[in-house]
């Protein structure tokens, strides 16, 4: 779920990485941005408010919008060094773990919703309107909660001739504990979570009627999708950092190599995540007549999806 480590890899180099890297963020920043903004206002503006579904459309995109906000810091850092002093550090850090493991949460509960709703529907609208909203919070909370670590152990040092903005451990034991720890609680969890939602929705329904009304149905599929996709490099770049730190103590010079692959990738693989950050608009945008066409139908065919 957490994203900070990944993040304290952002070096001061202007290596071919980093160029590729702040290349991608740019093109995100300058696309994501506006497409979250006018996906909030759309949402906001046309759609009902007794749909959760949407209601979690709009979590994802104010995530997504609050993670691309970040950018520029991000992308001058890259390409230059950081100049912006330890306390921005701390809270682009915390900004951006936050808004990231809000994301995840986001898509999980996204796909609890869809299971719960379509075979313990009577169980779901006990909850209420009062009891979907105490769980968007819950999301936020939690996702707050998530990235402690990341705002207590961000702070810049001096390497050499730069300045550099990471979180600071205090041995490789701690490295490693906390790294299994988000790892566990940010992609091990979450995607069990997500698969099986999915999976005993498709064993137990017939498909017929999951699919009577593809509209939102099939939009939530994609985005759980395309997070997947866009999300899955940053973890495995997570499980490359904890076998390295799990080998150093054995074999030391493995875990070297090991972790100089892991530098060269890491940057790469974080700006996918901001690519999915300004995904997200384009896939509502393709579905938004669709979507648009049925909101201003009855609240019983607007909770069929």
């Amino acid at each position: 779920m957490q994203h900070a480590n990944t993040y304290s890899e952002i070096s001061a180099n202007a290596s071919v990485q980093n160029q590729i890297g702040a290349s991608v963020m740019g093109l995100c920043f300058v696309l994501g941005v506006p497409g979250n903004i006018i996906t909030i206002v759309f949402i906001v503006h046309h759609f009902r408010k007794e749909n959760f579904s949407l209601h979690l459309m709009l979590n994802l995109a104010i995530s997504d919008l609050l993670c691309l906000m970040t950018l520029p810091v991000w992308i001058y850092y890259l390409l230059h060094e950081w100049i912006f002093g330890s306390a921005v550090c701390k809270l682009l850090f915390t900004v951006g773990t936050v808004t990231m493991n809000t994301s995840v949460l986001t898509v999980t509960l996204m796909s609890v919703h869809r299971y719960l709703f379509v075979l313990h529907r009577t169980q779901w609208a006990r909850l209420g309107r009062r009891g979907e909203t105490a769980l968007l919070g819950l999301v936020w909370v939690l996702a707050c909660a998530l990235s402690v670590a990341s705002a207590l152990k961000a702070g810049t040092v001096e390497k050499g001739a730069t300045v550099a903005c990471h979180r600071l451990f205090t041995g490789d034991g701690e490295t490693l504990a906390i790294l299994l720890v988000e790892f566990l609680l940010g992609f091990v969890i979450p995607f069990s979570v997500l698969v099986t939602s999915y999976c005993r929705l498709h064993t137990n329904v017939n498909k017929t009627v999951f699919f009577k009304n593809q509209r939102l149905t099939s939009l939530v599929l994609k985005i759980v999708v395309t997070f997947f996709i866009f999300s899955s490099p940053v973890y495995l770049m997570f499980a490359v950092e904890i076998l390295a730190y799990a080998l150093k103590p054995f074999h030391p010079h493995v875990a070297e190599n090991i972790l100089a692959f892991y530098e060269k990738c890491a940057n790469i693989a974080i700006s996918l995540i901001f690519i999915n950050c300004c995904v997200n608009p384009f896939l509502y945008a393709f579905a938004s007549k669709k979507l648009f066409a049925g909101a201003d139908k009855s609240k019983q065919d607007n909770n069929a999806v």
